[in-house]
Parts: C-alpha cells; structure tokens; sequence
C-alpha cells in the first residue's frame, strides 16, 4: 500500500506543476490576469498620487511605511538612513515625509545610493526619496 501512496502523491504534485486546472479554476483565473498586470506594471521605485490617495493614509510617512515599508529602512549598502529631497534640495531624514500631507504629493521617486551618488555626487551617504509635490 505505501507504494501506491508514493505513486498518489508524485501523480498530485505532477499535475498541480503541469498547471491542469478544474472548470472551476480557470473560471476563477479569469480575473487574475488583469489584477496581476496592474501590478506588474507597477515600478517598486515609483509612488504615483493614486497609489498614496489609494492608501488612504493622511502622511507621505504613512503612504510609505504602508506602501513601501523598505524604502523608510537604513539602506543595505552603506547603513545609513534614507534621505528626502524636495525641490533638489535636502530637507533632512524620512521623518520630515511625516510633515507632508499625502494629498499635496504628486510622485514620490526612491533612489538607491548608487544612483543617488550619480545624481548628486559622493556626499550622498544613504539611499534618497524625491518628493515631488502637486503644483
């Protein structure tokens, strides 16, 4: 009997990675794709101002601690915290996005150090938010 309890589940497994699905599955996955594009076409760098409004949180901070948890962390390279930038300018750490209303965000850009490093030179320690506001 143990054979044929191997046989069973190697069958199952064989079946489920061959992507045989029921009537009722594939009436299901109709739906999927289109919800899986959206997503897939969505840039992990990029927070667009439907993104933040859709989070319904009242904070840029809030957005992306919701949205996008890692960018708010030291960045993995260098240890440093993440830096924002409004209007090309430094205003300081992730906490000043606490300062922001999320309905007064257009876009808000996440730069890794390295790409920070080649847009504002070698002073860059950490990783860069760029907030750009609605105007």
């Amino acid at each position: 009997m143990r054979p044929l309890s191997v046989l069973t589940i190697s069958a199952l497994v064989l079946v489920c990675a061959s992507g045989v699905t029921t009537g009722i599955a594939a009436q299901s996955d109709s739906t999927t794709p289109a919800k899986a594009s959206r997503h897939e076409n969505q840039d992990p760098n990029r927070l667009t101002s439907e993104e933040i409004a859709a989070s319904k949180r009242p904070t840029v901070y809030d957005a992306v601690d919701r949205l996008r948890p890692a960018w708010l962390r030291k960045d993995m390279l260098t240890g440093e915290d993440v830096v924002i930038y409004i209007d090309e300018q430094n205003v300081g750490g992730g906490d000043k996005l606490r300062d922001i209303p999320s309905v007064d965000v257009a876009e808000l850009q996440y730069l890794p150090h390295a790409d920070a490093v080649r847009r504002w030179g070698s002073d860059i320690k950490g990783s860069v938010i760029i907030v750009s506001r609605r105007r």
